[in-house]
């Protein structure tokens, strides 16, 4: 008899490809995000869900925030990357259009840092100080973000959240829907 771990291992080993594409402005992928936590534990053995981030052209601070995303992911890893993801989405509302308007890049960039401090990413090897010399920066924070938005564009990714399971892009689905939706409209469309 397989010992109890050794079967967890392989199945997890077997699991689908799901990749989540969110937006940090966009208040559909807030919705979605927020029933995040429900979907990957309904799902944990059946689908390795991974977080994309892109950006929405209607919505001005995505970029930033996505280069924030990948420079704090880049510099410190995925787990501070996910709580700068978590707490953009809990203090959405600081830089919507309507709070920011016509704001200066320094006004948006220091909203940003005002969210990574409020999420505990900073430390010795990322201060708020290099956060935001290095915010713009192409290498650290530009290049990556963009290399995401490009694949997100490579799936058809043209609005968010959207969901791409074995490399196919999933019609009709709603940003609010807990794992209990997801799991009818799985089963339904052949994907459990």
């Amino acid at each position: 008899m397989e010992p109890k771990h050794n079967s967890k291992k392989a199945k997890m080993a077997n699991r689908k490809s799901w990749k989540m594409f969110f937006d940090l402005q966009c208040p559909y992928s807030k919705k979605c995000w927020l029933n995040l936590p429900g979907i990957r534990k309904r799902f944990e053995d059946e689908f390795d869900i991974s977080v994309h981030l892109t950006s929405l052209a209607f919505h001005p601070q995505a970029f930033t925030a996505q280069c924030a995303a990948n420079l704090i992911g880049g510099m410190i890893g995925k787990e501070a990357r996910e709580r700068f993801q978590d707490t953009c989405f809990e203090q959405q509302e600081n830089y919507m259009n309507a709070a920011l308007g016509d704001a200066r890049k320094s006004d948006v960039d220091a909203v940003f840092a005002s969210i990574a401090e409020n999420a505990g990413v900073f430390s010795n090897k990322l201060t708020k100080k290099i956060f935001l010399e290095k915010l713009h920066d192409w290498e650290a924070a530009v290049k990556p973000a963009y290399t995401e938005h490009k694949e997100a564009l490579a799936y058809e990714v043209y609005g968010t959240p959207k969901h791409v399971i074995e490399e196919e892009l999933l019609q009709e689905t709603e940003s609010a829907w807990n794992a209990d939706a997801w799991a009818r409209f799985l089963k339904k469309n052949g994907k459990l």
